[in-house]
């Protein structure tokens, strides 16, 4: 039960994440999305030619299968790998990051304050915030031009 979670929970981080440039050279799960799309667009043509070159060339069927589960298994293990990152805790360094942001956020009365600060940090509360203020500043993430933070 807990993989069907973990997997939800990777598609729906999936769809959270902003495909920026400019993160994907900080958080290596946009390089991950972007590779499970295209093994999505590219994987049923290559299980067709490799079903049909088991039907030509005299390979052995237990190899065709294995090799076809195993393509078929890429991007469940990307997506399963994306739940467990998503639920998985903010490491120190991004929590100021956060918070800067958050603050950011707060002064310009996109979010109330909230008083209750027991709220876990996580991967993806994280990117919900960066999408937000992608959202309300554009494409600097509430930061100032003089006061640049480097995520």
């Amino acid at each position: 039960m807990n993989l069907i979670k973990n997997f939800k929970a990777g598609q729906r981080y999936m769809a959270l994440c902003p495909m920026d440039k400019a993160l994907s050279y900080s958080f290596p799960e946009l390089k991950i999305i972007n590779h499970i799309k295209t093994a999505k667009k590219y994987l049923p043509p290559i299980i067709v030619f490799i079903a049909v070159w088991q039907y030509f060339m005299p390979a052995q069927l237990a190899v065709t299968v294995i090799t076809i589960l195993f393509a078929l298994s890429l991007p469940i293990q990307g997506i399963c790998w994306l739940g467990k990152r998503s639920q998985s805790p903010l490491p120190l360094n991004l929590v100021d990051c956060y918070n800067h942001i958050k603050a950011q956020l707060i002064e310009k009365k996109v979010i109330e304050e909230n008083k209750n600060n027991r709220e876990k940090l996580t991967f993806e509360s994280f990117m919900k915030l960066i999408k937000l203020s992608k959202t309300h500043f554009g494409s600097y993430f509430g930061q100032d031009d003089d006061n640049k933070l480097d995520i």
